[in-house]
């Protein structure tokens, strides 16, 4: 992608981004003479916008003569030009004074910090915590008919998982009782997320007392152990999405309200998070069936077991620099004092 961009277009399409989103208005080749490209001709910088667009960087705005960004645009830029920066001297000063305030828990401090940055960007922030400590803590079996039972799973954070097994006849019953005796036995207060570890290395117990041991370890460990860990969310800046242009639309804003309501948004951005390997990630919304939205992301690990992840929702119309450097803040701020 980038080999198909001339070092000019590329500065050509920095100024269009930032441009655009400063004023939210489609830039026209007379702004980028006047503001950014002195030197060049007003023919030279349509026939370079033309050339964006053919490539897939820039819009057509059919209101206008100006030009916008694609999604395309939005992450070459985001690529190549945005760094974590914040130019607010008093919003840095804000959020140091609440890090160096001791009085307060490191759970207040990191709510009083996603409130400010709420505030000074007028976009939602999400606060996620998810405790990756979660112990077994009983298993029961309720037998429903002859062909069927419930089995219960009670976790350590006060979870009742319920699952309907079904089997071909009584032996197979049989079996499963066995098994979940031994689980009972052998796996009360262990991690869930160490569960089939732990289950691999009795295989050879459970494969003595259980004839169709294929079978009942596969049902149980498929239907019983996926328990997912507990996440809370909070969400902060909701109120001010309608002072977000891109929101406003009945549509979009509706969107926008399930996303933040949403589970299993939050563990694909993680997934992406995961793959690329960094602490602070901007996500683009395409990349999980959301156009024209992105999500700046950055992880604060409290304990091993206990993880946060801070998840900003804006357009894709945003100082990418900013976003990124408020999170990288925060994230900084916190590993300086209080890990």
């Amino acid at each position: 992608m980038d080999k198909k961009i001339t070092n000019r277009q590329k500065e050509l399409l920095k100024y269009i981004v930032e441009e655009y989103v400063l004023t939210a208005s489609p830039v026209g080749s007379k702004i980028v003479i006047e503001k950014y490209m002195k030197n060049i001709s007003a023919a030279t910088v349509r026939n370079e916008m033309a050339a964006l667009e053919k490539l897939g960087y820039l819009e057509k705005n059919h209101t206008s003569s100006g030009r916008v960004p694609s999604t395309l645009g939005y992450k070459f830029y985001e690529k190549e030009f945005s760094h974590p920066y914040i130019d607010d001297e008093n919003l840095k000063m804000q959020l140091r004074n609440i890090f160096s305030d001791r009085t307060m828990s490191i759970d207040v401090v990191i709510e009083e910090s996603c409130k400010i940055i709420s505030e000074s960007t007028k976009l939602p922030l999400i606060k996620i915590e998810k405790n990756e400590d979660i112990l077994l803590k009983r298993i029961d079996l309720v037998i429903i008919n002859k062909q069927s039972a419930m089995i219960i799973v009670i976790t350590s954070d006060g979870n009742l998982n319920k699952n309907i097994i079904q089997f071909k006849n009584e032996s197979i019953l049989k079996d499963i009782s066995i098994c979940i005796r031994i689980f009972n036995d052998r796996l009360i207060d262990c991690p869930i997320k160490e569960i089939e570890t732990k289950i691999n290395s009795m295989k050879s117990i459970i494969k003595e007392k259980v004839k169709e041991y294929e079978f009942v370890l596969q049902e149980l460990v498929e239907r019983i152990f996926h328990i997912k860990t507990k996440m809370i969310k909070t969400i902060h800046g909701q109120s001010s999405l309608l002072t977000v242009p891109e929101f406003q639309d009945k549509e979009k804003l509706k969107e926008i309200l399930q996303i933040l309501e949403s589970t299993t948004i939050w563990e694909q951005i993680a997934f992406q998070q995961n793959q690329t390997g960094s602490s602070t990630l901007i996500t683009f919304g395409d990349e999980v069936r959301h156009e024209d939205i992105v999500f700046a992301q950055t992880d604060l690990e409290i304990t091993k077991q206990n993880k946060t992840k801070l998840v900003m929702v804006a357009p894709t119309r945003v100082d990418y620099s900013k976003i990124k450097g408020l999170l990288e803040f925060i994230k900084n701020e916190f590993e300086k004092g209080w890990k």
